[in-house]
């Protein structure tokens, strides 16, 4: 049996983060959905433009490749049901469950596989009515498990979702630990003295080869392999992904690999995409002055988060100028560099300068290649051709984007 993680075309709701990465590929916490379930023998559907960085990211695994198995199990890549529930559907010949009109998992016939295949790596909405395989459609998402739905979610769950994956403990030498949560630091890792690991709230887990300078690390925190924290920073309740730098405070924030963030500044309730670059005193604000909701834009439409508390979302390859300061519940597309104060959502591959009252430009595809792979080149890391590629294509994807928002294709210039 294989589990098939597949997305539906919710993916929409959650750029700019989803447009270089498939749904199943979000971490939710310090985990994605492929990793929560840890198996093998995984098979994964996803939009035909990303199938080339998807089999970069999961050697061995099978992607976009039409096999039917009938002991299969569809997961939706944004549902992670109960471990009961998971056991006890395992043992049923076929089965669907669905959510309003959302499919969550199940085992389904031949032509289901096939329609789905079709649906998802053409990236068209999967209907339920088109299945033959019996529907059980549910009331209460909580007797299943948890689905999200808005990128908000991941981040008003975070506190919740990083208690729920710790399982390690192990305390370290030499280094002070309050509380008694579980804390694993890695035996390769340097912990600098007085540094304090505060698991009061929530556990505390920093990976292989990590360097943390003297700071404060208030769980739940997830520090990965290859990562700098730098002297007197103070991270809480967070994930820090895989060869980042890391200094100032990051709080009940998502922030992905090879991320820098090398300077004092402010990053809070916000997720922060792979390859970012955050220039010193980058702040994100986090909080009305007025204590109220916060909205964002999904598809252009304003959505009530229902939080006071929610920072910014950055697409990956993302850059920020010195001292930018960022609204709350703002988005800053894939690509794009931003200068001063960030009021409206930014578009992908956009030198955005209305911020220091310039105009906003188009950024040039092969300039953003460029850069990126000078970047890249920084932590030894070769473009591949999948990769450049799939830039290429989000260029092209993205041009109604700018075209919106009345992005010029001209040369930025500073006034």
């Amino acid at each position: 049996m294989s589990i098939v993680f597949f997305e539906d075309t919710s993916w929409k709701n959650f750029v700019p983060l989803s447009y270089t990465r498939s749904l199943f590929d979000i971490k939710i916490g310090s985990l994605t959905t492929y990793e929560q379930f840890n198996n093998k023998s995984s098979k994964m559907l996803t939009r035909r433009y990303l199938e080339g960085v998807t089999k970069e990211r999961h050697p061995g695994i099978t992607v976009n490749k039409l096999e039917y198995n009938s002991d299969d199990i569809y997961i939706n890549s944004l549902f992670i049901p109960r471990t009961s529930l998971f056991k006890k559907l395992n043992a049923k010949k076929r089965f669907l469950i669905t959510f309003g009109n959302k499919i969550l998992m199940g085992r389904v016939d031949k032509s289901d596989c096939e329609y789905i295949y079709e649906s998802v790596v053409e990236d068209k909405k999967i209907n339920s009515n088109k299945i033959s395989t019996e529907i059980t459609n549910i009331n209460d998402l909580n007797e299943y498990g948890t689905l999200y739905c808005w990128p908000w979610d991941i981040i008003v769950q975070l506190n919740n979702i990083l208690k729920s994956q710790f399982l390690k403990k192990k305390n370290p030498r030499r280094v002070k630990v309050i509380g008694n949560n579980p804390v694993y630091v890695d035996k390769t890792s340097i912990i600098d003295q007085g540094t304090v690991l505060d698991a009061s709230d929530g556990g505390i887990h920093i990976g292989p080869q990590s360097s943390i300078h003297q700071s404060s690390i208030q769980g739940p925190v997830h520090i990965g392999e290859y990562t700098q924290v730098k002297p007197y920073s103070i991270i809480s309740n967070s994930y820090v992904g895989n060869n980042c730098r890391i200094a100032g405070e990051v709080d009940s924030s998502i922030v992905l690999d090879y991320t820098n963030k090398s300077h004092q500044g402010y990053i809070g309730h916000s997720y922060v995409g792979e390859w970012v670059n955050l220039g010193a005193n980058t702040t994100t604000s986090d909080l009305k002055m007025t204590y109220g909701t916060i909205s964002m834009k999904v598809d252009n439409k304003k959505k009530d988060t229902k939080s006071i508390k929610l920072g910014s979302f950055f697409g990956d390859m993302s850059k920020t100028s010195i001292g930018t300061n960022i609204y709350c519940g703002l988005k800053i597309g894939i690509s794009s560099h931003v200068y001063g104060n960030i009021f409206e959502d930014v578009p992908s591959y956009v030198i955005y300068g209305h911020g220091i009252g310039s105009e906003n430009a188009e950024m040039n595809i092969s300039s953003s290649i460029k850069f990126q792979k000078r970047m890249m080149s920084r932590r030894n890391v070769e473009m591949s051709i999948e990769y450049e590629n799939m830039m290429k294509t989000l260029f092209e994807m993205t041009i109604n984007e700018r075209k919106n928002a009345k992005v010029a294709k001209k040369e930025f210039t500073l006034r």
